[in-house]
């Protein structure tokens, strides 16, 4: 199911990106309904609709200078429909997404307009990757008391990580649903791939580990790993209209991961250890080393503009 799923996803991807539309048009609060829309190579990209903006707002939070969220009311074709951070309308096949704003006097408003008529196929494949993933735990885990110990000590360090975070103030990309389960899968299979390396070099020493405990721990966090990155798929299919852009901490996160399958596939304990290793420092490119990257000055992982980007 997992081979099956990441054929479709890369397929999908690969042969029906000619095929999508993705561009951008900016609407004038009470100016003309607009029909044009231009893409990241200046071209014009004619749409089988208009779209008018009637009103631009923001929503602050309580302190009144923290955005809770942005919404452009548009008229489509005639038709009034909203469009806000994470909640695009569609007509006519197309995603309409609130990407930007005039910062100034908030006079106009940026939107994102898409159109892949591959999203099904990598859809599908998506959910064979995690029942792939899920089936796989299944299969590696005959055993639930270690898991639970693991998972035990896991929860203890996300939990101390999401902690960190202030809900009471997100910006409006992190409003979502699937922020938490994206975090807190992350922050779980960091944790048992931490677990893993650690198992390993001791089982190098100690005959008292239990053999395999380090491969069935790699095992685990590459299922986490791969759902979490599902997760963040989704989410960023919902609030940018774009699964995957070869964003620097997206890069990172597949490197992870792809390291991580490959420990899970080569024989030998110290070659299996020698892939776990270079995957946790992976991880920590992607946790925090990107952000020192010239390239994450353009993240969407920043979440400047208060999240819009």
């Amino acid at each position: 199911m997992s081979h099956a799923g990441l054929f479709l996803v890369l397929s999908g991807g690969l042969f029906g990106a000619s095929d999508c539309t993705d561009a951008r048009m900016r609407v004038c609060e009470g100016g003309r309904a607009e029909h044009i829309a231009i893409d990241a190579g200046g071209n014009a990209v004619p749409l089988p609709f208009s779209v008018s903006l009637e009103e631009f707002k923001i929503d602050f939070y309580d302190d009144g200078t923290s955005p809770r969220q942005f919404t452009s009311m548009l008229s489509v074709d005639g038709k009034p429909m909203p469009t806000s951070v994470n909640h695009p309308c569609r007509y006519k096949g197309y995603g309409i997404y609130q990407a930007d704003y005039d910062a100034e006097s908030g006079s106009y408003s940026v939107l994102k307009i898409v159109r892949d008529p591959w999203l099904p196929v990598v859809a599908f494949g998506a959910f064979l990757l995690l029942l792939g993933a899920l089936l796989n735990l299944k299969t590696v885990w005959s055993n639930w008391k270690v898991l639970a110990v693991a998972l035990l000590v896991a929860v203890v360090f996300a939990s101390v990580s999401v902690a960190r975070i202030s809900f009471g103030t997100l910006p409006p990309a992190l409003r979502s649903l699937w922020f938490v389960p994206h975090l807190m899968v992350y922050m779980l299979a960091y944790s048992i791939l931490a677990l893993a390396v650690v198992t390993g070099v001791a089982s190098l020493f100690l005959k008292r580990i239990p053999e395999g405990l380090a491969d069935k721990l790699l095992s685990t966090a590459s299922s986490l790993l791969l759902i979490g990155m599902m997760c963040g798929a989704v989410w960023a299919q919902q609030a940018w209209g774009d699964y995957w852009t070869w964003d620097v901490k997206e890069c990172w996160a597949a490197a992870t991961w792809l390291l991580t399958v490959a420990g899970s596939h080569v024989p030998g304990k110290k070659l299996k250890l020698t892939f776990a290793v270079i995957a946790f420092l992976a991880m920590q490119m992607t946790w925090y080393g990107v952000n020192y990257l010239p390239s994450a000055s353009q993240s969407l992982h920043t979440y400047n503009r208060a999240g819009l980007k």
